[in-house]
């Protein structure tokens, strides 16, 4: 009984000198903090409604640009009365970054279609990742629940086995055991409760579709291709729109009024497209400053190793720790109630009257 009490808690003292050195082992507390400084930058763009904001600003301008190609600048063409492709070459003449825009709005379409994708598949699975452990609670928290019951385990596994061998009375061990399995029992309890298991797999669902897009050659695809857009949007209202106007013969306020009449979808476009290049500008700019902050959060606990494996270190240790002081405590009480507390039970008993 007492040896398995002795070898119960030198392992939980074990465990918990495991469970405070992995937290600092693996840099939980640089990347944890990298989680909340990843997560705080982009939440905004994560909410339902910025989500759907995005869904509609990305249709005004793949409406914009579909109808431009497909109705716009045909029909442009016949008034003025050359081909088409005449038209798109003498824009791209006079204005080169319009020519480039309309030569790579195939491809540059696409690429943004699948990061707004991206986002909109993946806002839920942010929004689990967000609340790890809880949603009251930073992400940094998420060291101290290794670090303080390791503590508290290192403790009472080492202290409990120091006063059994000094001869100290058997409650102190006994008190460690029990405080062990409480420990234990809440690292399991508070594991399953907080949901930690799900949120986690989650946030490597989320990990693993951005991390294409959180890299430099993400970035620099993303800026370049907003640059370009830009530039042909501009280009668009200063410079093409005005020589259609002087093709065409008429004043620039009123060509315009007619295109957005005629051409709503480019009409709303070429009216929203600042806005919305300004707000895409801003989410990839926001990318390019965290690539670094994304890497260190998507190293936990290290480069090799799934992020979901994080609630399993805990439950682990928790479920082996309630397990080895429940089993000593119940050796223990039941070697109690089956023998005698007497030390001296057993022994012959001296005659009455005998000289002690």
């Amino acid at each position: 009984m007492r040896a398995y009490r002795h070898v119960a808690l030198v392992l939980i003292a074990l465990l918990g000198a495991a469970l405070i050195i992995f937290p600092l082992a693996a840099g939980l507390p640089k990347k944890t903090q990298a989680v909340d400084d990843l997560t705080n930058a982009f939440r905004p763009a994560f909410t339902p409604q910025a989500i759907e904001q995005s869904r509609t600003d990305l249709a005004t301008m793949n409406q914009m640009l579909e109808q431009l190609q497909a109705e716009t600048l045909p029909g442009l063409a016949q008034q003025a009365g050359i081909p088409t492709p005449s038209l798109i070459n003498l824009m791209g003449t006079t204005t080169p970054e319009v020519g480039k825009g309309l030569k790579e709005i195939p491809t540059i379409m696409p690429r943004f279609n699948k990061l707004a994708g991206t986002m909109d598949a993946q806002a839920g699975n942010f929004r689990q990742a967000d609340d790890i452990p809880t949603a009251d609670a930073p992400n940094t928290a998420v060291t101290y629940l290794y670090l303080i019951p390791g503590i508290v385990l290192l403790v009472v596994g080492a202290g409990g086995l120091l006063f059994s061998f000094v001869g100290s009375r058997a409650v102190v061990s006994t008190v460690c055991l029990v405080i062990a399995a409480v420990v234990g029992l809440g690292m399991v309890v508070g594991t399953l409760a907080t949901d930690v298991i799900g949120k986690t797999k989650a946030s490597e669902k989320m990990f693993t579709a951005f991390r294409p897009t959180f890299t430099d050659a993400g970035y620099k695809q993303a800026h370049d291709d907003l640059d370009t857009l830009g530039k042909m949007a501009v280009g668009m209202k200063t410079r093409s729109i005005p020589s259609m106007a002087a093709l065409l013969r008429k004043p620039v306020p009123q060509f315009t009024a007619e295109l957005a009449t005629q051409y709503p979808k480019v009409g709303k476009g070429l009216a929203e497209t600042d806005r919305i290049l300004a707000k895409f500008n801003a989410l990839v700019e926001n990318i390019g400053a965290n690539i670094d902050t994304f890497d260190k959060a998507d190293s936990i606990p290290n480069k090799d190793t799934e992020v979901s494996v994080m609630p399993w270190l805990l439950l682990g240790p928790g479920a082996a720790v309630f397990l080895l002081a429940g089993v000593a405590l119940v050796i223990q009480f039941t070697g109690r109630s089956s023998g005698s507390t007497d030390p001296n039970a057993g022994a012959p008993r001296q005659p009455s009257g005998a000289a002690v």
